[in-house]
């Protein structure tokens, strides 16, 4: 038997049992005739209580021991530890197995770079910050599972190996051994499985899925993900999704946030783009556009673009100062002017009179502390992002940032883009998304396309689908398919189609972005066992590698 209990159980209720333990040796503090050990295993840590005599080998940190002994009543208590107010005072040590020496502490914040914390991962699952967020995770999972099972979903499988099909991220590609030449696809997600199901007679369904996307990485996303899948039939308007999601997040920020969500405010896509300058806005920030028309500039600034937005109660933020704005944005051929309540016309060659700027403030509710920024430029290719995100990670270093989340829908957007490189329509989410009016179906139609942003972070995204034959269609050539693409890539779904579609929509929400939320964490890979890192690349693995010849030989990729 390797132990009675764990390292995390043992309390004042145990005080003269006999115990036998088992885990990691923490921490060692020597004595002249006695060690103190701290005993750490997957649910907590145990201070064992050692006479030199019974020390038979050399022990160093993470050896792993078992021992047998007494629980005694500590003299100095831990009150931080869940097993604080005892010791075990061991009669029996045993040595299960040695341990290199670390490449780093087994301990929060370890003063090590990622890069050597993800090439020895499986160590870096041992700190407490990692394991707990798994362990949370896991919570988390398991109450979305039961949300949907409780509200009549069906949990289906959908599968891995699928057909690739054009739209969306780039596909990973997995060669067939049988069918020399042809290939199989990771799915990006289980979209046209699951409108199968709901052709099938299924009504609800949600899965808990791997995803995959061979995209550039960023500190919230991976290339394998887990996504929250669910769809459900007989609906044709996104409020019946809103409200199940709806209920769902605000259960889950409740239960792990601590914060009451009493409403999800809804957005339009095109206001989002007015006032944010994003389709993703953080309303936390709360810095947005406002338009200021040519016509009551000073003729002298005509040849450049106007670009002005708002910092709210700006001047009331600690250690951050206008300079520190005005270093943010950097473009060439460029003026900044900046007007606060006390200096309305310290600027006042920028307007043809002084009442303009006045009239401006008094209109946009413009407080004490808020600060009004209008750029001029002559860069018609400007990123407006780019210094919008620079400003907010600014103002989130200064806690302007409330600790609070703010989900918000946003609705109506474009059914098709314009790739102006490529010179072609591209779906704005992807071809099975229902136009908005079916019956006016043109290049500038809107969508019954919806995303859940919640802090400036895409969390799920999804629609009202097609459920006609012919519309699909439509949407295909309006895409440019040729009819030899179409029939490849989408005869089955198009006769699927003709047997009784009900209308149908669905969502696919991010769990490992959700609960990055949830625990309030900036990196993704904090809360994946074994991620990529940022060049999608796994440095414990050193994947992805190269191939025996052989087996590339049997795949029919080498001749």
């Amino acid at each position: 038997m390797y132990r009675t209990h764990n390292c995390g159980e043992l309390n004042i209720k145990y005080i003269n049992k006999k115990v036998i333990l088992s885990g990691w040796v923490q921490n060692i503090r020597k004595f002249s005739k006695y060690y103190f050990i701290d005993l750490r295993d997957f649910y907590g840590i145990t201070q064992l209580f050692i006479n030199k005599k019974y020390i038979l080998f050399k022990i160093n940190n993470e050896f792993i021991i078992k021992v047998k002994g007494i629980v005694n009543e500590r003299i100095k208590k831990n009150l931080l530890l869940s097993t604080g107010e005892i010791e075990v005072k061991v009669k029996k040590i045993t040595l299960i197995n040695k341990s290199k020496i670390l490449p780093f502490n087994i301990e929060n914040n370890p003063k090590v770079s990622k890069k050597i914390r993800l090439k020895y991962r499986y160590l870096d699952i041992r700190r407490e910050e990692i394991k707990n967020n798994f362990i949370i995770k896991s919570t988390i999972i398991n109450k979305i599972r039961f949300f949907f099972l409780k509200n009549n979903f069906i949990e289906l499988e959908t599968p891995l190996l699928v057909k690739s099909t054009p739209e969306g991220a780039r596909e990973f590609i997995i060669p067939s051994r049988n069918y020399k030449g042809l290939f199989y696809s990771l799915p990006q997600s289980p979209q046209i499985f699951k409108q199968l199901l709901m052709i099938g007679g299924i009504d609800k369904y949600f899965q808990i899925v791997k995803c995959f996307r061979d995209e550039d990485l960023r500190k919230d996303r991976q290339p394998e993900f887990l996504q929250l899948d669910i769809e459900m039939s007989f609906i044709n308007k996104s409020k019946y999704i809103f409200n199940i999601i709806e209920k769902l997040i605000k259960y889950l920020i409740k239960k792990f946030y601590n914060q009451n969500i009493i409403n999800f405010k809804i957005i339009k896509y095109n206001k989002a783009i007015k006032y944010y300058n994003t389709d993703k806005p953080d309303l936390t920030n709360k810095i947005y556009k406002i338009k200021i028309n040519k016509n009551i500039i000073n003729k002298k600034y005509n040849n450049y673009n106007i670009l002005s937005f708002i910092l709210p109660n700006f001047l009331n933020i600690k250690n951050v100062k206008i300079k520190d704005i005005i270093n943010i944005i950097k473009i060439k051929n460029k003026k900044i002017f900046i007007f606060d309540n006390n200096n309305l016309f310290k600027n006042n060659n920028l307007f043809k009179n002084n009442n303009i700027i006045k009239n401006i403030i008094e209109k946009k509710f413009f407080s004490e502390y808020d600060i009004l920024i209008i750029l001029l430029h002559k860069n018609n290719n400007i990123n407006c992002n780019k210094f919008f995100n620079k400003i907010n990670k600014l103002l989130f270093n200064s806690k302007y940032k409330k600790n609070i989340l703010i989900p918000i829908w946003i609705i109506d957007y474009p059914l098709f883009k314009y790739d102006i490189n490529n010179k072609k329509y591209y779906s704005f989410h992807h071809p099975f998304t229902s136009p908005k009016k079916i019956n006016k179906l043109s290049y500038k139609s809107l969508s019954k396309a919806y995303d859940l942003i919640i802090n400036g972070i895409e969390i799920g995204s999804g629609s009202i689908r097609i459920n006609n034959k012919k519309l699909q269609e439509k949407i295909f050539y309006l895409l440019n398919f040729n009819i030899n693409d179409i029939n490849h890539n989408f005869e089955f779904f198009l006769n699927a189609l003709e047997y009784g579609t009900p209308p149908h929509g669905g969502i696919g929400i991010g769990i490992d972005r959700l609960i990055l939320l949830l625990l309030n964490k900036q990196d993704i890979k904090d809360i994946i066992p074994f991620p990529k890192n940022y060049y999608n690349k796994d440095i414990m693995l050193n994947s992805p590698s190269k191939i025996n010849e052989e087996i590339l030989f049997k795949l029919g990729l080498k001749i």
